[in-house]
């Protein structure tokens, strides 16, 4: 694994949730818009920040790596092949759906993380607001005559740990509103988030394999993801150990790397949790080259 240790929840309050009162339970991938066992049908314990069991996460395979990998090359020009126009109504649909169950959520996060529920609160407000504002940039990022951008393809995502919803919802509204199908690894440490995100997106209209989930081990995982010919990109944020591997395995099969350290960037920020940053590593951007002559000639 990169690193010795999974990274610290963020210092703050306990929850004001008490976990004893929730019931436990078992996670499942989330693959080609259908909730499945890993192949070795193995599980692990998620705990609360006060050792709580609060439910049971899969360990996922080499071979649950390649069916998520599938199911998105397979998804990949149908959800291409739609406007920006539809793309971003889906997702306002997306956010509007997660607004509904907004508290559910901050129970979670606080919960999972040990901080307070009104802290876990502002994480979803924020998170919603990144969808929001992906949505709305999904038919603004057009090509123009003289540069054309495309979705990258299939992209494989390693969410940040540490922010369990707004990590995971900062990376993943760009990158399909720009019409690219993903497979993500969410925190591994928080990971019942992610799961009740799976619930939401099966319910909000995006299309199976757009979207796919993969519990675990982020290390192992990433780095299968980073060796699969069929994923055009990884963006991997987790340990210096993990950007370096990310970065060798990408030059090695041609394929787009976006790596950084876990606690490099504030998701919290508008400045570094949004805009041209991400949304540059949603397309690939080709420059049309018009001779002089046909541009300017009289």
């Amino acid at each position: 694994n990169f690193g010795k240790a999974s990274p610290p929840a963020l210092p703050l309050d306990k929850p004001t949730v008490d976990p004893e009162e929730s019931v436990n339970r078992t996670i499942k991938l989330f693959i080609g818009g259908a909730l499945k066992r890993s192949a070795n049908d193995s599980y692990r314990e998620v705990r609360s920040s006060t050792g709580t069991v609060l439910g049971s996460l899969p360990d996922a395979t080499k071979k649950d790596v390649r069916d998520a990998v599938e199911a998105a090359a397979k998804a990949f020009p149908g959800w291409s092949g739609k406007s920006g126009y539809n793309r971003s109504q889906i997702l306002y649909f997306l956010a509007e759906n997660i607004c509904r169950r907004k508290e559910d959520f901050a129970e979670v996060i606080a919960q999972s993380t040990g901080r307070k529920y009104d802290d876990g609160m502002q994480e979803v407000d924020t998170s919603l607001q990144r969808l929001f504002m992906a949505a709305a940039w999904a038919d603004k990022f057009a090509s123009s005559p003289w540069e054309q951008k495309d979705p990258v393809g299939v992209i494989g995502i390693t969410a940040p740990a540490q922010w369990p919803m707004l990590g995971l919802c900062s990376l993943l509204g760009p990158a399909i509103a720009a019409g690219n199908t993903v497979v993500v690894l969410p925190s591994d440490k928080f990971p019942l988030v992610a799961a009740d995100l799976c619930q939401v997106i099966a319910t909000s209209d995006i299309p199976g394999g757009v979207v796919n989930m993969v519990y675990g081990s982020q290390s192992p995982l990433s780095l299968i993801l980073a060796q699969h010919q069929h994923v055009q990109a990884v963006w991997y944020f987790g340990y210096p150990e993990g950007c370096h591997v990310m970065t060798k395995e990408g030059v090695e099969n041609n394929k787009q790397v976006w790596s950084e350290e876990y606690d490099k960037r504030k998701w919290n920020s508008l400045v570094q949790g949004t805009g041209y940053t991400i949304n540059n590593h949603c397309y690939n951007n080709k420059v049309v080259i018009m001779p002089a002559g046909d541009s300017f000639a009289n």
